[in-house]
């Protein structure tokens, strides 16, 4: 095990939450990814939603939309297919759609709970982010929901038609792209993505990042990515040794925002370093 893994391991079992470990351990143990769903499951309401900080940003215990895709994104990286657990949030977002079946990324219950303070200017409208993104990832499961159908045909028509340019956007989109059961459909929805990425507002193409944003290699985070074509050897390699020189003394990856406290640092930190060895592991790099 390299230095950088063997110290990062090292932060990831001191600091981070069950989940990270869970995912650590699926990604370099050879774990159970169902693992991964009993963590994610911890988090279940009796909604049916998912709540409890799932993202650290915002400390709410109660269901969130966004916080139902974090957990779909966990089954999906851990490689981990739960139709059970996937069809059970449905009625929950069913619940807080519109009629186009869109969700909005936080509902209103977020503010009674510490929360980030860039969240306090985020919009409740139903949107693309985070639909898009939680439609692709319950494809992923092989599901079939009536919300479900709606929700993606919403999503499709709007990203054929005017895709947005937001890279955080475009990332749910993208999962979307990836799990489509119609590819005819998802070669266009990539053809959209692709060509709106560059224009996109906190999209980083190239190193070194200042500030917050997101790269390529969270579009591409390992080789065998189909958006890995999008970006150049030099986009991805500069992004890959900057990733690599970000290492703290401590063994574990910064954050560039302000969490809403120390918890939440470190919850986001045990987050970025599992993403940081999943990448370089990836592309080769440790």
């Amino acid at each position: 095990m390299s230095n950088v893994l063997s110290n990062a391991r090292h932060f990831i079992l001191t600091h981070a939450r069950l989940l990270e470990r869970r995912l650590l351990e699926v990604r370099f143990a050879n774990a159970s990814p169902a693992s991964v769903a009993q963590a994610v499951r911890a988090y279940r309401n009796t909604d049916g939603g998912l709540g409890h900080a799932l993202e650290p940003d915002l400390r709410c215990p109660d269901s969130q939309p966004l916080f139902v895709e974090v957990g779909l994104a966990a089954l999906c990286e851990a490689g981990c297919r739960d139709p059970e657990l996937a069809l059970s949030v449905c009625p929950f977002l069913e619940s807080v759609s519109d009629e186009r079946g869109l969700v909005s990324p936080i509902l209103e219950t977020v503010f009674r709970s510490p929360h980030a303070s860039h969240w306090s200017r985020s919009s409740l409208a139903p949107d693309l982010n985070p639909t898009a993104g939680i439609c692709g990832l319950l494809h992923y499961q092989g599901i079939q929901h009536p919300w479900l159908s709606r929700a993606t045909e919403t999503c499709c028509a709007m990203l054929t038609t005017d895709p947005p340019l937001e890279a955080h956007t475009l990332l749910g989109a993208s999962r979307l792209a990836d799990h489509m059961p119609n590819r005819t459909l998802a070669n266009r929805l990539f053809d959209a993505i692709a060509s709106a990425l560059p224009r996109a507002r906190f999209f980083i193409p190239e190193a070194p990042t200042q500030g917050y944003g997101l790269t390529p290699l969270h579009f591409a985070p390992d080789p065998s990515s189909t958006w890995r074509a999008l970006f150049s050897e030099a986009q991805i390699d500069g992004h890959l040794q900057e990733l690599a020189d970000r290492q703290q003394p401590d063994g574990g990856w910064p954050i560039s925002w302000d969490a809403p406290g120390p918890a939440a640092v470190l919850e986001w930190r045990g987050r970025g370093t599992l993403d940081a060895v999943c990448r370089l592991a990836a592309y080769g790099r440790i």
